[in-house]
């Protein structure tokens, strides 16, 4: 008769046998190759509710310095990490506020707020413009446009969120997930 435990100074050892081992790691590899996609899928969430909140934020400092100074405020994005002097076409780069309506030349004096940019998160405005002026009530010049919010162009078949502003100059998040072009 074979016993599958040994006796070791009276007591029985107990422990896992080499096939119990591999089974366990056989299964954790399963559950780790399971979660990993909904992990990244938190994590790209999580980087467009940032980009939206500072957006939101970006946009309602700008308003409410142009209403509370009654002076027109332009919000831009930086031409790069480096040049503050100019609005670019990247609106994930750093956000500036800026005191009148200017695109060329900003001076560091009339930069009243910067917002840091962002990696994680490709921003598109679609109306294509540079900047988003307002007027002394608050309202923006033109047409409501969309920031639609997506993962970075290697992430495949993902969805975005879409950020709506009026001519008002409100904003609202849209309820329907946005196409994201890639």
């Amino acid at each position: 008769m074979h016993q599958s435990t040994r006796c070791v100074s009276g007591a029985k050892a107990q422990g896992f046998t080499l096939l119990e081992l591999l089974v366990t790691l056989l299964i954790m590899g399963i559950i780790a190759a399971w979660g990993i996609p909904s992990f990244q899928a938190l994590g790209e969430r999580s980087a467009r509710t940032g980009e939206a909140s500072r957006l939101q934020t970006a946009l309602g400092f700008a308003r409410q310095t142009a209403i509370s100074q009654r002076h027109p405020i332009t919000l831009c994005p930086s031409h790069g990490p480096q040049d503050t002097t100019r609005c670019g076409d990247q609106w994930n780069q750093t956000l500036m506020v800026i005191r009148g309506d200017q695109t060329e030349g900003i001076s560091s004096a009339d930069v009243l707020r910067s917002f840091p940019a962002t990696e994680r998160v490709d921003v598109n405005y679609s109306r294509g413009w540079r900047r988003i002026r307002y007027d002394a009530l608050g309202h923006t010049s033109g047409f409501n446009g969309r920031f639609t919010l997506c993962p970075p162009s290697d992430t495949s078949r993902a969805k975005g969120s879409t950020l709506v502003l009026s001519q008002l100059g409100r904003w609202r998040m849209a309820n329907a997930p946005a196409e994201c072009p890639h």
